[in-house]
């Protein structure tokens, strides 16, 4: 990921529970993996996200996922 990437999404792009996706039309999202057990978290956080009581430094949870509609 680009460094300019990188400022923009904050936390996110270096967090285990994160999962970059891109819709349909090419929008890019990053999606929050815990908000699927805890409701304190986003599903998609306002990005950039400097900070995040979740945050647990680690390769992104996947490339990219299509929006299924």
């Amino acid at each position: 990921m680009a460094g300019s990437d990188v400022k923009r999404v904050g936390l996110c792009a270096a967090c285990r529970w994160s999962r970059r996706v891109v819709s349909g039309k090419g929008s890019v999202f990053w999606m929050c993996e815990r908000s699927k057990v805890d409701p304190r978290f986003r599903k998609y956080p306002p990005l950039p996200v400097l900070a995040c009581p979740g945050f647990e430094e680690g390769a992104a949870a996947g490339g990219e996922v299509d929006d299924l509609r």
